[in-house]
């Protein structure tokens, strides 16, 4: 990790990572904080960049890689290669051209060396058919929340610098990604099977559904299952093929979700972490606590005073 508090130095620091970006930060009188970071290995990488007061960032990001962006906190606002970005949920980067506008950010990118990432997709592409990412956001919410939770579970897990020496974990780390990015941003190709693969897409689609509507009670797999109209076992496959976590994993992404728009919503003078957590089916605030820090990388106390 590199940081400074000299705004001169910040512009360097960054472009030393991406040569083609340049920073201009804003004046102003207060403390001024730059971190950036990054994890990773040479087929995938997560970076992690905070910055206070406002900034404005031009250029081009390099080619051959494909990135998803996560605006985590602050105001994120521009286009890359003239397409304009929706910072409200996870974005995949286009290369090109770049020109933003950024004040307190603090941002994700989940990035994959581009050749590494295709060769994998193949894999899960069945006979016949091919997916492309068409998509510039997830195509639900619950989409955005399954590559929410895949990104801090990736960032996380490759910040133990001995993950990645075992090659196992690290591909099974890397197969996570890729599927849970094809899941979220691709979409089949016309000319494939469509018939063969719009099963598995519904039964995906129904439990998800399920999931998100009875996000408040308490659910049980099989009764994901049963509003699926599948097995169980059926169902966790789908999800681990087609979002990359189990149905458990993605109800806690949905339900975390929904818990951050409520402290971010403030909800008056009288609420609570606590309150809050246990609407959204936490009972130990503690660990409560520690999986919202490790997804959003705050404290949910903080999210809550700072939109009061």
């Amino acid at each position: 990790m590199v940081s400074t508090h000299d705004r001169v130095e910040a512009a360097r620091l960054l472009r030393r990572s991406y040569p083609r970006i340049v920073l201009e930060v804003g004046g102003g009188d207060g403390p001024f904080v730059f971190r950036h970071s990054t994890v990773g290995d040479g087929r995938i990488w997560s970076s992690e960049l905070m910055l206070t007061g406002p900034a404005r960032v031009t250029g081009s990001f390099e080619e051959g890689t494909v990135a998803v962006g996560e605006v985590l906190s602050g105001r994120f606002s521009g286009e890359y290669a003239r397409t304009r970005i929706d910072s409200a949920q996870p974005f995949l980067r286009p290369t090109g051209p770049a020109r933003l506008a950024i004040d307190d950010v603090h941002l994700r990118t989940t990035a994959f060396d581009a050749d590494a990432f295709h060769q994998a997709a193949e894999r899960y592409d069945r006979e016949g058919s091919r997916r492309r990412l068409s998509r510039s956001t997830p195509g639900s919410p619950s989409a955005a929340a399954a590559w929410s939770w895949t990104a801090a579970h990736i960032q996380r897990t490759m910040r133990d610098p001995h993950t990645l020496d075992n090659p196992i974990v690290a591909g099974e780390l890397f197969d996570l990604a890729v599927r849970t990015l094809l899941a979220c941003f691709a979409e089949y190709s016309a000319d494939g099977d469509g018939e063969s693969l719009a099963a598995s897409p519904k039964a995906v689609r129904r439990a998800v559904a399920y999931l998100e509507e009875h996000a408040l009670d308490a659910v049980t797999v099989p009764d994901v299952a049963a509003a699926a109209r599948i097995s169980v076992r059926s169902l966790q496959a789908l999800f681990q093929r087609h979002l990359g976590v189990s149905p458990v994993e993605h109800l806690h992404a949905i339900r975390l979700e929904a818990a951050r728009r409520d402290l971010l919503a403030g909800a008056g003078e009288d609420a609570t972490v606590r309150a809050v957590a246990e609407r959204w089916g936490f009972g130990n605030s503690g660990r409560f606590a520690r999986l919202y820090q490790c997804r959003f990388g705050e404290r949910p106390s903080d999210t809550l005073r700072a939109h009061r």
